[in-house]
């Protein structure tokens, strides 16, 4: 099964619409999982139209999207229990490993809270940071594809293929012509 996972696409606040070239990039794909921060629900309905979609709140998301997504998911997909939550927590616990890595030792407040909102969950996707990363933690795979909105360095996504493994990897966004 092949997964696409998007986060932080902050439309229309960061872009007017979703990249065309990253449309194309989802063609094909049997699923999109969206880690929070849409902020308008007009990203909920085009993803929908390529593939059957599953969304949950970012931290900015607008109370109207409280109607149509909840904070948190886990799904059963191929085989594979898989959460989503966007990854925010309360600010007394986000700043104590906000300035770290994804692996420095700090970061590792972070997966125990995500690992204890989603218990059960092989396969962690959030958003939040902008930044992505694909992690191996204690038997939890921890997968952040970054944004799609204007990061810190290059817009990107994930994809996951979910059969007998799991393979997951980063993709970047092309600039639209």
């Amino acid at each position: 099964m092949k997964v696409a996972v998007l986060s932080d696409t902050h439309i229309p606040s960061a872009l007017p619409a979703l990249p065309e070239t990253l449309l194309k990039q989802l063609r094909g794909v049997d699923r999109i999982l969206h880690t929070g921060d849409l902020t308008t629900a007009s990203v909920l309905d085009e993803l929908e139209a390529i593939a059957p979609t599953t969304a949950i709140l970012g931290n900015v998301d607008p109370p109207i999207m409280n109607r149509r997504l909840k904070e948190k998911e886990v799904l059963h997909l191929a085989g594979r229990t898989l959460g989503l939550a966007h990854g925010h927590q309360r600010h007394a616990l986000q700043d104590q490993y906000i300035a770290f890595d994804y692996d420095d030792a700090a970061f590792d407040l972070f997966y125990q809270a995500m690992v204890a909102q989603l218990p059960g969950a092989e396969i962690i996707l959030f958003g939040h940071f902008h930044k992505p990363v694909i992690k191996q933690w204690h038997d939890v795979l921890f997968v952040n594809p970054g944004s799609v909105a204007p990061p810190h360095e290059r817009p990107t996504f994930a994809m996951l293929e979910l059969g007998s493994e799991v393979k997951a990897r980063i993709l970047e966004i092309p600039p639209s012509l």
